[in-house]
């Protein structure tokens, strides 16, 4: 029995020895390809709670290179110390603008031919797997409050509504996180 415990050490350590070799590298902030690509995607966010919510959105715009970001009425702004450690430095980077009324930018929005998105289950949704954008247009996402999603006048305001299909038992997201599975699964469709 002695004589085969040593062979299983050996064993291990051979399997160690030929994981690391073939480890995958994590890469440095240098060594990732960036895209100087920009999407026609601009967040607004209206009455968010939660500074770290804005925070994480300035980070995602950042990331998926989209447009811009409007903050409206009560949502937190930059200059604040949670969005500023929550969003690194992209608040130097990301255009961004704050308005007190949404509806009045929404329709200016839609003057301008962009489509107005509110990211919501409703009655109306579409799932966005399934969701078809038209590739013509630029678009306005609208993602809503912590506590209630987007209000009766916001939701009467958008073009169309998409969701994310829930699956377990909660009926809904943190908006940062449901946000940046919607905003990515728009950019696949505007490759």
């Amino acid at each position: 029995m002695s004589e085969y415990r040593p062979d299983l050490r050996h064993r291990a350590r051979r399997i160690q020895r030929s994981i690391r070799a073939a480890a995958i590298d994590q890469l440095t902030h240098e060594e990732v390809a960036r895209s100087a690509r920009t999407y026609p995607i601009t967040l607004l966010c209206p009455d968010w709670h939660d500074a770290r919510n804005v925070g994480a959105a300035f980070r995602l715009a950042d990331a998926a290179g989209l447009a811009g970001l409007v903050l409206s009425g009560s949502t937190p702004t930059p200059p604040h110390p949670k969005i500023a450690r929550t969003a690194r430095s992209t608040v130097r980077a990301v255009p961004y603008e704050v308005i007190t009324d949404p509806l009045q930018y929404i329709e200016t929005a839609r003057r301008q031919g962009k489509l107005i998105l509110g990211l919501e289950i409703t009655s109306q949704s579409t799932s966005l797997f399934t969701y078809r954008l038209p590739h013509d247009r630029e678009i306005l996402l609208l993602a809503g409050t912590e506590s209630s999603g987007l209000s009766a006048p916001l939701l009467a305001a958008c073009d169309a509504t998409v969701h994310l299909p829930m699956h377990g038992q909660n009926t809904s997201m943190n908006v940062a996180a449901a946000l940046g599975a919607a905003v990515y699964l728009l950019l696949m469709q505007l490759q």
